[in-house]
C-alpha cells in the first residue's frame, strides 16, 4: 500500500486489489464482532462502495478490450 500526499495537504492511500480485498474483510470481521462501532460501519461502507466502483471499472475496461 502506497500513501500519497494531496496538494491539499491530505493522505490518499493507494492499494493493490488484493490489498483492498483484505482491508475489507478484516473491517467485515471488525464489524461483526462490534455492531455498535459506528466509525468502523462508516469506513467498511466506503471501503466496499470503493472496491464495488473498482469492479465496474475493471469490468468496463474488460469490455472495451474485448470488443
Amino acid at each position: 500500500m502506497q500513501f500519497i500526499a494531496t496538494p491539499g495537504g491530505e493522505e490518499v492511500a493507494v492499494a493493490s486489489a488484493r490489498e483492498a480485498l483484505i482491508v475489507e474483510d478484516a473491517l467485515s470481521l471488525y464489524v461483526m464482532q462490534n455492531p455498535d462501532s459506528n466509525i468502523a460501519v462508516r469506513v467498511l461502507r466506503e471501503v466496499s462502495s470503493a472496491n464495488e466502483s473498482r469492479q465496474v471499472r475493471l469490468s468496463e475496461a474488460v469490455e472495451r478490450v474485448s470488443v
